[in-house]
């Protein structure tokens, strides 16, 4: 999980809630395994989201079978958020030990955090390697590398200060890859700036874009061919 997925959640204090959390999955263990768990991880802007079932709290640790696309999430994000109707609060862990072959999991450090991400109206996935972008605003233009995409927006990142602020409104074109013909599509797009922050010796700028047919529908395929593509790649690392 990415840090700006989730926000932290301190009831009493960090030891305190972890303990208070490592308490409630003795509890449960004890329940037996009818108890549902749903770990959730995002691979690339997917969401990948099992059941998994305890097993064991030994010490700190947490012991579950996971799924074996869970466990490739795992092991490449670090962290998981854990969703369970007993906790009022979705949880975070990080990853101890994440096998794939044996389809386990061992989990650690827990927090309760509040989950922005399912906030987003839309899906945003991760553009593998970045794509070409232009930012053009009063006639001055900025290239740029977009990130990631949304039937909503893009994320961007700047090759310098592009001087831009919030609610600005700026014609951003990228160049959008079509998977299917290995080729790409040149996207101009009327877009809103709706956050910036200094990164790498530019900016990554947040965009809103408008409703457009056309454009929907480009990136509509875009992101279908991107999540099998995904998909497919999390099969192939899970065996």
């Amino acid at each position: 999980m990415e840090p700006n997925f989730y926000r932290t959640m301190v009831k009493a204090s960090t030891e305190a809630d972890c303990a208070e959390i490592l308490g409630g999955f003795r509890d449960l263990v004890k329940r037996g395994p009818a108890v549902g768990v749903k770990l959730l991880n995002y691979y690339k802007g997917l969401p990948i989201s099992y059941p998994a079932t305890l097993v064991e709290v030994s010490g700190e640790i947490l012991e579950l079978d996971v799924h074996p696309q869970q466990a490739v999430a795992l092991g490449i994000s670090g962290r998981t958020c854990i969703k369970c109707g007993t906790f009022a609060h979705t949880l975070l862990a990080e990853v101890k030990d994440a096998d794939v072959r044996r389809m386990m999991a061992s989990l650690h450090n827990f927090s309760y955090v509040d989950l922005m991400v399912e906030q987003r109206a839309s899906l945003r996935l991760e553009l593998e390697p970045p794509a070409d972008a232009e930012i053009t605003i009063a006639g001055r233009k900025v290239a740029a590398k977009a990130l990631d995409v949304s039937l909503g927006g893009f994320s961007a990142l700047s090759s310098e200060r592009s001087l831009l602020e919030k609610g600005d409104e700026v014609l951003l074109k990228v160049m959008i890859p079509n998977l299917l013909h290995n080729t790409v599509t040149p996207l101009e797009l009327p877009a809103t700036v709706v956050e910036l922050a200094e990164a790498d010796g530019g900016e990554l700028c947040r965009f809103s874009i408008g409703s457009d047919p056309q454009i929907e529908g480009v990136l509509s395929r875009f992101i279908f061919q991107r999540q099998v593509d995904l998909i497919r790649e999390l099969k192939e690392m899970s065996g």
